[in-house]
This record gives structure tokens, sequence and C-alpha cells, in this order.
């Protein structure tokens, strides 16, 4: 199932966390890197099931978008899977501070960024053959 046009104005700020989330790797703001990782990587998600749907679940949860895309008939890698699922904790634990069980790291935040770099590069994938 391909060709999809993802939705620019989602795509927008998608691609404005992403820019942000490097940017903050690179100054050492490690959580910040996260969160945004994540909402890149929720945004492009989104505007692929826009894109299909017209709707978007009320979630945050990646993993949970990922089931819809694959409900919907589009095949995801392992590799994406599990990049969702490294990702989706960031969004909750970030929002509410003192809630905090992890560390964040310049690890963690490279981990992130890669996830949500798979997961976006997955949706232009099959968006656009």
């Amino acid at each position: 199932m391909k060709g999809f046009k993802l939705s620019v104005e989602w795509i927008e700020k998608a691609d404005v966390f992403l820019n942000d989330a490097e940017r903050h790797l690179a100054n050492g703001d490690f959580w910040l890197t996260c969160f945004e990782a994540h909402q890149a990587a929720e945004f492009y998600l989104k505007s692929l099931l826009v894109s299909i749907t017209g709707l978007h679940p009320y979630t945050h949860d990646l993993s949970e978008l990922i089931d819809s895309l694959i409900e919907a008939g589009f095949d995801a890698s392992e590799e994406v899977k599990v990049s969702s699922e490294l990702l989706t904790p960031h969004y909750t634990l970030l929002r509410y501070p003192g809630k905090r069980t992890i560390r964040y790291t310049k690890d963690r935040a490279d981990r992130c960024l890669k996830s949500a770099r798979i997961i976006t590069e997955w949706v232009k994938n099959v968006a656009d053959p």
C-alpha cells in the first residue's frame, strides 16, 4: 500500500520537532531531545493516518498508531515497532515533572533520535514510493 500524500501541516510541524531534537541533543538537553523525537514520530504517523482515513486516534502511544497502520494494511518492520515502543514513554514521563523514572543521558537521547528517524523514514517510504 503506497502512494499517499502526507499532510503538509503535520509534516512541517514534525520536521520542526525533529530539527529541534537534533539541536537539543547538541546542546546537551537530553530529556528534551527524547520528547521532541517522540513528537516528530507521532506527527509523521498521524499524518499518514490522516491521509488514508481522514482521522487520527487521540493517543500519544506510538505503538497504538503503528497498530492502526498495520490494521489499515501497512507492513511495519520489527525495527519500526521497537522504535515506537522505545519512544512512547518519553511523552508522558516528560510532561509531568517528578514522574521521571529514568535518567536522560546522551546515549538515551541518541537512541530516541535514531528511533524517530527510523519511524519518519518508514512513513516517508510507505507514503511515497
